[in-house]
C-alpha cells in the first residue's frame, strides 16, 4: 500500500445520522425524476394548442368556446401534474413517520461499506459489498446506494457532510463505478 492509499479507507467508522428533512428531501428528489411528462403527451398538448389557435384564427362565423376550452384544458393539466401532484405527494409523505437513522457508524473499506451498531450492551457489525450494491444515484447534496443482502433490501443514504477523510466519497464512487457501474440520474 502506498501512503495514497493508506487513508483512502476508514480507520475510524463514522456516525451515520439522517435527519427526517434529509430523508424527505431525498424522497422528493426521487420522486421528481420518476413524474416527468413524456414526449407522447407534450406532443398531444402542442397539437391540441396548435389546433385550438388555429381554430380561433380561422373560425369566423362559428363559435370557438370549444377552442378556449381545449386551451384552458391543456393549461389546467400542465398546472396540475407539474404542481399540484407535487403537493400531494409532499402531503402524503408527511402522513407516514420516517424511519429514525440514530447509533450507527459507517466506514468505507476495499471490500465494502462496514456497519457499527450498538445493540444492548453488545456492538453488532455487518458489511454491505460492493457486490451487493445493485444500483447507486449521485447528486450533489447524497448519495444513494440500494442493495440486496440474503434476500433483503435496504438503502443507504449518505448525505454530502458525511464526505470526510475518514469516509470518502471518491473511494466509494471508484468502487462502485468498478462493481455497479455508472451512477443512475435524478
Amino acid at each position: 500500500m502506498t501512503a495514497k492509499t493508506l487513508y483512502a479507507y476508514t480507520l475510524q467508522p463514522v456516525i451515520y445520522e439522517v435527519s427526517e428533512a434529509e430523508q424527505r428531501q431525498a424522497q422528493l428528489m426521487i420522486w421528481r425524476s420518476t413524474n416527468k411528462i413524456s414526449t407522447k403527451a407534450w406532443i398531444i398538448m402542442a397539437v391540441v394548442l396548435a389546433l385550438s389557435i388555429a381554430g380561433i384564427i380561422l373560425l369566423k362565423n362559428y363559435s370557438t368556446i370549444f377552442c378556449w376550452v381545449a386551451i384552458i384544458g391543456v393549461v389546467l393539466y400542465y398546472v396540475l401534474r407539474k404542481y399540484g401532484l407535487e403537493w400531494y405527494v409532499k402531503r402524503k409523505m408527511n402522513e407516514f413517520p420516517v424511519q429514525e437513522v440514530k447509533g450507527i457508524r459507517l466506514g468505507v473499506q476495499p471490500h465494502g461499506i462496514v456497519m457499527r451498531q450498538q445493540m444492548g450492551g453488545q456492538e453488532g457489525m455487518g458489511t454491505i459489498g460492493w457486490k451487493d450494491i445493485y444500483e447507486w444515484y449521485n447528486t450533489p447534496d447524497f448519495i444513494l446506494l440500494n442493495f440486496k443482502v440474503k434476500g433483503q433490501q435496504g438503502a443507504y443514504l449518505l448525505p454530502k457532510r458525511m464526505d470526510t477523510k475518514n469516509f470518502s466519497f471518491n473511494t466509494i464512487r471508484k468502487h462502485l463505478a468498478e462493481h455497479v457501474g455508472d451512477a443512475k440520474p435524478l
